[in-house]
């Protein structure tokens, strides 16, 4: 009975049937949707603060957060894109991490969208603290900043020491210029290194920046350096 079994399954069948077992397989652990990914990103909180996608899946009626990475996703703010992209199910998902990763497989749009009117009017309104630096988030961060859209001045608290500088505004780009501080004694280690983090990071740098509801964020090379949350602005 074996042999008759075996000699009506040629090599080539079982072939077949061992291909097709796989691509069920490959299928069920990956596919392919489209997502709509807005021009600007928003604030939302995963393990720490951070800023999220704006996306729209096929059946979705608003903007929803979405909280992973997109391997090999150039995003640039400003630019509305509407991509492929691979989804594939984690065989071991870690803690606090999504069931799933994902994968550019294409960009199919990439459009230039208007700049909003009165975003700056609403920056120089309002105090910003920082409550994130290179990926860390900063619970009691006594850093602020506040931009002064009259004489394009910029001032703030670094954590000892006050700042002071100058700023220029075009594109979506803030470039920070002839920055200075006082020179107060900083006796406190974590806010000795978070003042030193935080001046080299705005002194004499040109950054992306966007603001996506109450944190306004700056980045450099792509990658989100600062947040900041919106504070009331000190009356005089």
């Amino acid at each position: 009975m074996k042999r008759i079994i075996t000699k009506n399954f040629s090599p080539k069948l079982i072939l077949t049937i061992l291909m097709l077992l796989g691509l069920s397989v490959y299928a069920n652990a990956a596919d392919v949707i489209k997502l709509i990914v807005k021009e600007d990103r928003a604030s939302c909180t995963g393990v720490a603060p951070q800023t999220c996608f704006q996306v729209k899946y096929k059946n979705s009626n608003g903007w929803e957060l979405f909280y992973s990475n997109i391997s090999g996703f150039n995003y640039k703010p400003g630019y509305r894109y509407v991509i492929l992209v691979i989804r594939t199910k984690r065989a071991n998902v870690p803690a606090d991490a999504s069931i799933y990763t994902y994968k550019l497989k294409k960009v199919l749009k990439k459009q230039k969208m208007p700049v909003k009117t009165g975003e700056w009017d609403f920056v120089v309104k309002h105090k910003w603290k920082l409550i994130q630096m290179n990926g860390v988030a900063l619970e009691q961060s006594p850093a602020y900043v506040v931009f002064d859209k009259e004489k394009g001045r910029v001032n703030g608290f670094a954590g000892c020491n006050s700042f002071f500088g100058a700023y220029e505004k075009g594109d979506g780009k803030l470039t920070f210029k002839q920055m200075g501080s006082t020179l107060r004694a900083c006796v406190d280690e974590d806010r000795n290194r978070l003042e030193s983090e935080f001046l080299k990071l705005i002194s004499d740098k040109t950054l992306k920046y966007d603001v996506a509801e109450q944190t306004l964020n700056f980045y450099e090379n792509h990658r989100l350096v600062l947040m900041f949350g919106i504070a009331p602005l000190d009356k005089k």
